[in-house]
């Protein structure tokens, strides 16, 4: 895996790039990096981290100083680089994979000279850690990136068995590509956390062409079989890879990859860890969907909730309303499922985003019922913490229960877009921008096309704005606009970009637009109900919104 940072403890601290060029970090920063690399796996949380940096402050400002100084230090290190410097609400962690750190040699010191005035926790955090390796004999660095031992959960973990993949090519195989695939993929497996692996050499005893499933589940005890093909491309391979549900022998998971052979060679294939996270992903959601989730008992109910998903998507105000009385429909035929209270609560908020509600309030105060209500029925549902959070960072202002919401939903499902770009869009609210724009665009990567892309594309534009990209901002809201020529929420992104860029004329052109699909649109209106209206960046907008014509 390629190394993207040399960080320097031993002696005087330092920072480098791959290229040798040197970092310029303030002390706190260079703190932080020293805490994250001394931890197990990278991983610290965010409360040591607070109590150790910021010993002195209130608990509100030790958490505001954090994400601050994590975003400081992701523009520091740059676009690359930063990719390695992840955050949700509980921890902070650094991918020491493409991490190169030193090892202690002679009688260098860690991190020589080095303090932090005021910030005793820290300090003797420090002066531990030196004391530590004073005694520690100078040696080879371990492994970078290794994991911590691993607890043996083996009889509590469900366990998955990967079958030889079937080598297919216009001739004789030249090679055991596919036991090659199929054995590198039970390695990757066996490194997460989430399976018990069926140890390959055991898995090749079975025939993948003529075994069945519930074989293998009764001789290797398999919850979980990996079967596929692997066909070979010039200098590349392709694979189809199955999940089946080996007990019931149903296949609840299919997908085609294509990869670098050069890579899959050297054991640095990312396709096979793409897959090795899909797989861990479907699993454990369908674990808890046959535990916890009732699906909805007919095939009309889910004719009727996507006829309802995708009318809630138009402009229209009498297909809007049409989505109402369907998914009141589907309320009484399915009472107490959290499919339809879910949906359901979702367009009451969308009633308000699009400025159809008479009462803000009642429309609040219902979706949050519908919301409570979802949640009861299932608790795992990440939809339903997706509508939670996005009632209280959207309509309440609660940013804090926000990201709590939107965690929780991530918790269950890791790839729940929604959450992530709703997540995103309340990180632009508070002004952090940087993240922002990283979680829109990974919702918009893991839902590329469907009836919610426009929406995708406006937040995506939001966060943009957020950032200053004002180009990217202006062309994302452009793509929304395309598919819903109508929606007041990329108009305005769309116009406060052009404004702040530059561009007045066709600033004062959108606003023409926004206020024929939204009459009622003031900068009142825009300051009493949009949830950046309260942070620096939304008074530069609303400044931009009054220059480009928007009536107070």
């Amino acid at each position: 895996m390629t190394v993207l940072l040399n960080i320097r403890r031993f002696g005087a601290f330092g920072v480098f790039h791959a290229d040798g060029a040197c970092l310029q970090l303030g002390a706190k920063h260079q703190a932080l990096l020293a805490l994250l690399t001394t931890a197990e796996g990278g991983i610290r949380t965010r409360a040591f981290l607070e109590k150790t940096l910021w010993c002195l402050a209130q608990p509100e400002q030790a958490k505001a100083s954090l994400r601050t100084a994590l975003s400081t230090l992701r523009r520091h290190l740059g676009p690359e680089a930063a990719r390695l410097l992840y955050a949700n609400r509980e921890r902070v962690i650094l991918d020491l994979d493409r991490v190169a750190l030193d090892s202690r040699t002679g009688n260098a010191e860690f991190m020589e000279g080095f303090e932090l005035p005021h910030e005793a926790v820290f300090n003797v955090w420090l002066e531990e850690t030196r004391a530590e390796c004073s005694l520690r004999p100078a040696a080879p660095a371990a492994r970078i990136g290794a994991p911590p031992g691993r607890v043996v959960l083996d009889g509590l973990l469900p366990s998955i068995a990967v079958l030889p993949f079937a080598h297919r090519s216009p001739g004789e195989a030249t090679a055991p590509l596919g036991s090659l695939v199929s054995e590198e993929l039970s390695r990757c497996l066996s490194r997460s956390w989430a399976f018990s692996v069926t140890s390959y050499l055991a898995s090749r005893q079975f025939n993948p062409g003529t075994v069945r499933p519930a074989d293998v589940s009764a001789v290797a005890g398999a919850d979980y079989l990996v079967s596929g093909a692997v066909t070979c491309s010039g200098s590349g391979f392709h694979a189809e890879i199955d999940l089946h549900d080996a007990v019931r022998e149903k296949v609840i998971w299919s997908r085609r990859f294509e990869g670098s052979m050069d890579k899959l060679m050297q054991g640095r294939s990312a396709v096979l860890r793409d897959a090795t996270l899909q797989i861990g992903q479907t699993a454990a959601g369908e674990a808890v969907r046959l535990a916890d989730f009732k699906p909805l008992r007919e095939l009309e109910s889910h004719t009727l909730l996507m006829a309802a998903i995708s009318l809630m998507q138009e402009m229209s105000l009498q297909k809007f309303q049409q989505a109402n009385s369907i998914l009141a429909h589907l309320l009484e035929r399915e009472p107490g499922h959290a499919l339809p209270l879910t949906w359901m609560g979702f367009w009451n908020v969308m009633r308000v985003e699009r400025g159809l509600s008479s009462n803000r309030v009642e429309d609040c105060r219902l979706a949050s019922q519908l919301a409570d209500a979802a949640i009861d029925a299932a608790p795992g549902f990440s939809l339903a913490h997706t509508l939670k959070g996005l009632i209280c960072s959207h309509l309440t202002f609660r940013f804090d229960q926000a990201l709590d919401a939107y965690d929780l939903a991530l918790r269950d499902n890791p790839n729940e877009a929604l959450a992530l770009l709703l997540k995103g869009a309340t990180l632009a609210y508070q002004d952090m921008a940087d993240e922002a724009v990283q979680m829109t665009d990974a919702a918009r990567r893991l839902t590329p096309l469907g009836p919610q892309c426009y929406y995708f594309d406006a937040l995506s534009a939001l966060a943009n704005l957020s950032a200053r990209n004002f180009g990217r901002a202006i062309e994302l809201s452009d793509r929304s606009l395309q598919a819903k020529g109508a929606f007041p929420v990329p108009l305005r992104s769309k116009a406060i970009a052009q404004q702040m860029s530059g561009q007045n004329a066709e600033a004062r052109s959108t606003v023409q637009e926004l206020l024929e699909a939204a009459p009622e649109f003031s900068l009142s209106q825009f300051q009493r109900d949009n949830p950046a209206a309260m942070s620096p960046a939304g008074q530069e907008w609303a400044s931009a919104l009054r220059q480009a014509g928007v009536p107070e």
